[in-house]
C-alpha cells in the first residue's frame, strides 16, 4: 500500500515532533503569554506543519510549535 503526499508529510511531522498523540509533555521554557516553563499537557494532535495541539492541565487547549516552544515527554 502506498502513502499519499499528505500522509507522508503528516508522518514526517509526527516523527519530527518526537512525541506521540496521547503523550504527556512539559514545556522547557515560556511560550507566549499563557504558557510557562513547567506547564504540562496531553498531546491531542500533530498537523502536517509540525504544530502540536495540546490540552493543558491548566484547563485550556493551545497549539505549540516545537521549534520555538521546546518541550520534553514525561512519564504519565
Amino acid at each position: 500500500m502506498q502513502m499519499d503526499a499528505i500522509g507522508a508529510r503528516l508522518l514526517a511531522a509526527r516523527i519530527a515532533a518526537g512525541v506521540r498523540i496521547g503523550s504527556v509533555i512539559e514545556l522547557q521554557s515560556d511560550s507566549g503569554v499563557e504558557l510557562r516553563a513547567g506547564d504540562r499537557g496531553v498531546v491531542r494532535g500533530i498537523d502536517v506543519g509540525g504544530t502540536v495541539d495540546v490540552e493543558w492541565e491548566r484547563g485550556f487547549s493551545r497549539a505549540i510549535d516545537p521549534r520555538s516552544a521546546p518541550f520534553r515527554a514525561v512519564a504519565a
